[in-house]
């Protein structure tokens, strides 16, 4: 027989024993029951979350920009996390824990931009327009098939712009006859060293206006003057006005040589008209002016 005082011993211990073991068992049962709710997606306890959520748009028209690329960054450079915008450009970026976050956005055709700084406190969650702008890119072995012939420019084929390019000569471009305040022809020539304007004398001093003279070897005298490339007689031009010649509405381009070292090949070395320096008349070499029409 087992005293009586043993016997409560050996039951308090027992009982002891048994409280450690069901404790032990239900720990281990809301273990496997939190496990499972983690798997089953519906956690046991909520969990902090700082979230940007935006659109990713183009600068100039507003419009969204798909399968575009956003990162995540702490204030201190560290990627934190990243995603690729959907058809409508939407995205959506989380952090664990809040704090200073910027974002970065590219995509094909685009400037990679930065934009934030974004303060996101515990649970934080904003919405942000993300816009950047296009990129020119460059495109290796384009191939252009064109249906019609390239219309140059008229000045590009009857050779003004490589004249400018040559340096020599003095050339009033449809650019500055555009900003000029010229009211005539005879406007565009005023205050270019070497040219003359005078009141034309002879039969035709009817016509109103002041004709074209250069600076010549023994003074002013009239140039040879070529329109849209055709060679005109001094004859007929020593005493006519310019705007006779050439009405300011009709000019698109004006070449001006007032040495012969000027002159181009193609216009040749011209032994020109009357010299008039010091109320002497004879004859002298003098340049030429070549004036260019708009296009009809």
């Amino acid at each position: 027989m087992i005293p009586l005082a043993q016997m409560s011993i050996l039951k308090k211990n027992f009982l002891r024993e048994a409280g450690r073991m069901l404790e032990a068992r239900t720990r281990r049962m809301w273990v496997a029951v939190a496990v499972a709710a983690a798997l089953c997606g519906f956690p046991a306890a909520r969990a902090q979350a700082q979230t940007i959520n935006g659109t990713l748009m183009e600068v100039e028209t507003d419009q969204p920009i798909s399968l575009g690329l956003v990162i995540m960054m702490s204030e201190s450079g560290d990627s934190i996390t990243s995603t690729v915008t959907n058809g409508q450009g939407r995205f959506s970026v989380t952090a664990r824990e809040g704090g200073s976050f910027v974002l970065i956005a590219s995509a094909f055709g685009f400037k990679e931009t930065a934009a934030g700084v974004f303060e996101l406190g515990s649970d934080g969650e904003m919405d942000v327009e993300f816009r950047i702008a296009a990129a020119p890119m460059a495109i290796d072995g384009l191939i252009i098939s064109l249906q019609r012939p390239v219309l140059q420019h008229q000045l590009v084929k009857n050779g003004f712009v490589r004249r400018v390019t040559r340096g020599l000569g003095h050339f009033i471009t449809p650019v500055d006859i555009e900003r000029s305040s010229a009211r005539s022809t005879a406007d565009l020539f005023r205050g270019i060293s070497g040219v003359l304007l005078q009141m034309p004398g002879g039969n035709l001093n009817a016509f109103a206006g002041e004709a074209l003279r250069l600076q010549g070897a023994g003074g002013f005298c009239t140039p040879t003057i070529y329109l849209d490339g055709a060679r005109m007689s001094i004859d007929q031009t020593r005493d006519l006005p310019i705007e006779v010649l050439a009405p300011l509405a009709m000019i698109d381009a004006i070449e001006i040589y007032r040495r012969p070292s000027e002159v181009p090949i193609e216009y040749g070395m011209t032994g020109a008209g009357m010299s008039v320096g010091m109320g002497q008349m004879s004859e002298g070499v003098c340049g030429v002016v070549v004036i260019w029409s708009r296009t009809r």
